[in-house]
């Protein structure tokens, strides 16, 4: 069976914290200085150390250039709730290239890209990354409450749209194709419901993030796969999706 991509090499560096913006009440959009050589493809994350805490937060990389890459956190936790409140300045050590990202050629002339919440994080840089390739997808940004939403902002330039049920809306959109990220009970209620060819990443819980504890593996038509080793992105045909 086809894999993502070859695998990567990931690479530990420390980061500077240069921008901390606040999205909402709970979510903020960070962005870290240094070497990004590692980052390759939209859907890749990056494990960030934190002060005190024994466990790194793995994030997916919403967006990254030669100097810098972004973040999207949501305050869950004591280590998210750290990282909203750090000033710029700070450094921090940072694992970056981790994960296997979207692939770009699908062959796909009118792909729609389908964000549940914070999901959205790694459509960032695929849709400019699509773009920049000639191809321009449309954003379906799914938030259950409007006070919820955010981020249409980060598509700048892209039709953008904000929906409360992403499956309707998505039925009402022409397209061929389905590149996602959410929940993995999203994820898969989307391939159920849509015939197109896809491409999903899940926002899952890991432990590790480099694929040694197992704690994010799932059951794939090849058998066990580790989200953050083996993933996070998966095609549709790898995936235990029919009922």
């Amino acid at each position: 069976m086809k894999t993502n991509l070859k695998q990567n090499v990931p690479h530990d560096s420390v980061f500077c914290l240069t921008e901390n913006r606040i999205l909402t009440d709970r979510v903020h959009l960070l962005r870290f200085t240094g070497d990004t050589s590692s980052i390759k493809a939209p859907g890749q994350f990056v494990s960030v150390e934190l002060p005190g805490m024994f466990l790194r937060r793995p994030f997916s990389v919403c967006d990254w250039d030669s100097e810098s890459f972004s973040v999207i956190i949501d305050r869950v936790g004591e280590g998210t709730a750290l990282l909203h409140g750090l000033s710029c300045g700070v450094e921090l050590p940072v694992l970056t290239g981790l994960g296997n990202g979207f692939q770009l050629e699908s062959g796909a002339a009118a792909p729609v890209l389908v964000g549940g919440g914070t999901g959205l994080s790694p459509l960032v840089g695929l849709a400019r990354r699509l773009r920049e390739s000639g191809v321009y997808p449309r954003i379906l940004l799914g938030f259950r409450e409007a006070h919820d939403r955010f981020g249409a902002d980060l598509f700048d330039g892209f039709d953008t749209q904000y929906a409360s049920d992403l499956f309707e809306e998505l039925e009402k959109m022409p397209h061929d194709y389905i590149y996602a990220c959410g929940s993995e009970a999203m994820m898969m209620e989307l391939l159920r419901r849509d015939g197109s060819d896809a491409q999903v990443a899940f926002d899952v819980r890991m432990g590790c993030g480099f694929g040694v504890c197992m704690g994010c593996a799932r059951k794939t038509r090849d058998g066990m796969k580790r989200v953050c080793k083996d993933g996070p992105v998966f095609r549709k045909e790898e995936l235990l999706w029919e009922n």
